[in-house]
């Protein structure tokens, strides 16, 4: 016999609703403090923590190394001759004909890429048109991917022809609509759920509540399980993670600027980051 508790969505929101209902306020919403909870951003660990792996004295380079596509060029050798081929700054300054606080500078940023890289989920562009495209106009969503390839308003601005100004409006008007759109998906789960619950109680099969909620445990013993885990196995979860990690004061954190006039002079045609 099932032990799965029916509940009808109403009597699901009145718990974590002020109204009894969907769509209040950020402010006084309980489900957007459970959506930033359950789909925020990994936080960051250190690089050398990364390769050290899980045993002692271990050292997993393929532990960063699936992030390097993601970071400049340059960096990104820097990183392989340091931390896989394990020379020695001085070594790697010599062989590039730069100095040594230049390798050191570039490797430091190369790696707070990284670590920033680890903790959101990869995107690709096919299943992002999929998820997102329907759901935002073509400029939102062209702003949204860009901004995950480069993290940096301006850029996008003088790629797309825009002000800065909309770029950024639009950017975190589409984030706000992301937590809409898992809002909106965990009412219709609960609602579909409900249903196919209480038709289960007239021996039709429950195995398709089990699959729309994602829970690994056959049985949900609270009111609080089946929200929960309607936000976690929320498809649009993911994109506002690595959106919200973006805006959380990780703007230019993948963009590299290059000044026309240092030109062929090593690492200092290179602005700082931070």
């Amino acid at each position: 016999m099932s032990h799965i508790v029916l509940q009808d969505p109403n009597v699901i929101s009145s718990r974590y609703f002020e109204t009894g209902k969907f769509g209040l306020s950020e402010k006084s919403d309980p489900l957007n403090m459970l959506i930033e909870r359950e789909h925020a951003p990994i936080e960051e660990q250190d690089v050398t923590s990364a390769l050290a792996g899980e045993s002692s004295g271990g050292f997993v380079f393929a532990n960063i190394e699936q992030y390097l596509h993601r970071i400049p060029p340059r960096e990104r050798d820097l990183v392989r001759l340091y931390f896989k081929d394990r020379l020695k700054q001085e070594q790697i300054a010599k062989l590039f004909g730069i100095t040594q606080a230049a390798v050191s500078y570039r490797l430091h940023r190369g790696i707070k890429r990284i670590q920033f890289l680890r903790t959101i989920p990869e995107l690709t562009r096919v299943e992002f048109d999929l998820d997102i495209g329907s759901k935002f106009s073509a400029q939102d969503t062209e702003i949204l991917w860009r901004m995950y390839e480069t993290t940096c308003q301006s850029e996008i601005a003088k790629q797309m022809g825009l002000t800065q100004g909309r770029v950024r409006h639009r950017f975190f008007r589409s984030l706000h609509k992301i937590k809409e759109l898992i809002r909106e998906e965990v009412r219709e789960k609960l609602a579909k759920v409900s249903y196919l619950l209480k038709q289960g109680s007239r021996n039709v099969d429950l195995a398709e509540a089990h699959v729309l909620l994602s829970a690994a445990n056959e049985e949900f013993q609270s009111v609080n399980d089946q929200l929960v885990a309607a936000v976690r196995a929320s498809r649009y979860g993911k994109y506002w993670t690595v959106f919200f990690a973006i805006s959380d004061k990780r703007f230019n954190i993948l963009h590299e600027v290059s000044l026309p006039q240092f030109k062929d002079r090593g690492d200092a045609q290179i602005l700082p980051i931070e």
